[in-house]
C-alpha cells in the first residue's frame, strides 16, 4: 500500500512538467581524464573534466502557424562553485524564417562548418575559429563594476564604473530555401549606453550534392570598435562514412597585425568507431610553432560516446583526452 500511495504522489507531483505545453529539456553530460604535457607551474598534468548542459525550452504555435518560445541554459562545469543560468532568448519563427532578441545567437557563431575540425569527448581543436566574437552566453552576462581611486591633488576618493554586458541586447535572423541558409545577427553589449560598439555579422552557407560552402564576417567583432573577424569553409563527402574539409579563418584587430588561421581536417566511419584528425596553421606571433594538429576517434555506445583525442598545439604542448559524452 505505502508503494501504490508512494507512486500516485510522484506522478501527481510531475504531471505539471509531463503536461506542459511545449516544454522540453535537453543537453549533454560528458567526464573523463584530460592530460596537459606543459600543465601551469603546481597544477597537477592529468585531471577530471566534466560539465553538465540542460537547455529549457519551452515554445507555443499560433493558429496562423507561428512558432513562439524561448531558452534558458543551465550548466555547471568543474571548478564553479554552482551551477549557472543563462540570460534568456525569445524566438519566433515562420516556415524558414527564425528571428531571435535577448541572449540570441550570432550569424557568425553559426556559421556552418566552423567547428568540424573538433575532436574528443570534449570536442575542442586547435583549427577552431579565431577572434573574439559573441555567441550565445552560457553564463550571466557581466556586471558593472566600481573601482575607488585616491586624487593625488584633492585627496578625495574617486569612483569610476565600467559598464558591464547586463543591458546587452541581441538581434539574430535566418532564412532557409532549398539549401540555401542565410543568417543575419546585431550584438549590442550596452544597450543603455551610447558609446558601446555593437557588433554585426552576416553569414551564409549552401549545400549542393557532396559539396558544403560556407562564409561569415564580423564588424566590431566582440563589440570592440573597428575589430573584424572572417571565415570561408568548405566540406566533400567522399562517400557517407567519409568527408574532407578545408577551414580558413583571418582576425584583424584595429591597430594590430592580423591572424591568419588554415584548417584541414576529415572524418571516416567503420561501424561503431569514427576516426578523426585535423591539421591547422596558425601565423599569430608568439607561436612556438605555427603548426598545431590532432587525431581523435569516437566509439558509439548507443547512447552514448567513448571519445578519445591527442594534439600537439602551438605550443609544442602535448594534449590527451580520454572520456564519455552522452546527449538527451
Amino acid at each position: 500500500m505505502k508503494k501504490v500511495l508512494l507512486a500516485t504522489t510522484v506522478l501527481a507531483l510531475t504531471a505539471p512538467l509531463a503536461a506542459a505545453d511545449g516544454v522540453e529539456l535537453s543537453g549533454f553530460g560528458r567526464f573523463g581524464l584530460d592530460y596537459n604535457s606543459d600543465a601551469p607551474a603546481g597544477t597537477p598534468d592529468s585531471q577530471v573534466n566534466m560539465r553538465m548542459r540542460v537547455n529549457i525550452d519551452a515554445s507555443k504555435t499560433t493558429d496562423a502557424g507561428v512558432t513562439f518560445g524561448g531558452r534558458i541554459r543551465m550548466q555547471y562545469d568543474d571548478g564553479l562553485t554552482g551551477a549557472q543560468l543563462s540570460p534568456a532568448m525569445l524566438y519566433a519563427t515562420y516556415e524558414g524564417l527564425r528571428v531571435e532578441v535577448g541572449n540570441s545567437n550570432t550569424a557568425i557563431d553559426s556559421a556552418a562548418l566552423m567547428y568540424n575540425s573538433e575532436i574528443g569527448y570534449l570536442n575542442r581543436s586547435f583549427g577552431n575559429p579565431i577572434g573574439g566574437f559573441y555567441a550565445f552566453s552560457t553564463s550571466p552576462y557581466s556586471a558593472d563594476v566600481t573601482t575607488f581611486t585616491v586624487d593625488p591633488i584633492t585627496d578625495e576618493v574617486v569612483a569610476t564604473t565600467a559598464q558591464g554586458e547586463r543591458n546587452r541586447m541581441g538581434i539574430f535572423a535566418s532564412y532557409s530555401i532549398a539549401g540555401f541558409n542565410l543568417k543575419a545577427s546585431y550584438i549590442n553589449p550596452n544597450q543603455t549606453d551610447s558609446t558601446t560598439d555593437a557588433e554585426m555579422s552576416i553569414a551564409a552557407d549552401y549545400n549542393f550534392g557532396q559539396f558544403t560552402i560556407s562564409a561569415a564576417y564580423a564588424d566590431n567583432a566582440g563589440g570592440v570598435d573597428g575589430d573584424t573577424v572572417t571565415y570561408l569553409g568548405a566540406q566533400y563527402a567522399l562517400s557517407d562514412i567519409a568527408n574532407v574539409g578545408l577551414l580558413y579563418f583571418n582576425s584583424d584587430p584595429e591597430g594590430e597585425a592580423d591572424q591568419e588561421r588554415v584548417t584541414l581536417y576529415g572524418n571516416y566511419k567503420m561501424d561503431a568507431l569514427t576516426l578523426r584528425g585535423y591539421v591547422a596553421h596558425d601565423d599569430a606571433v608568439g607561436n612556438v610553432t605555427d603548426t598545431a594538429f590532432g587525431i581523435g576517434a569516437d566509439y558509439d555506445l548507443g547512447g552514448a560516446r567513448l571519445g578519445a583525442d591527442i594534439h600537439r598545439n602551438y605550443a609544442e604542448s602535448t594534449i590527451v583526452g580520454l572520456g564519455v559524452r552522452f546527449d538527451f
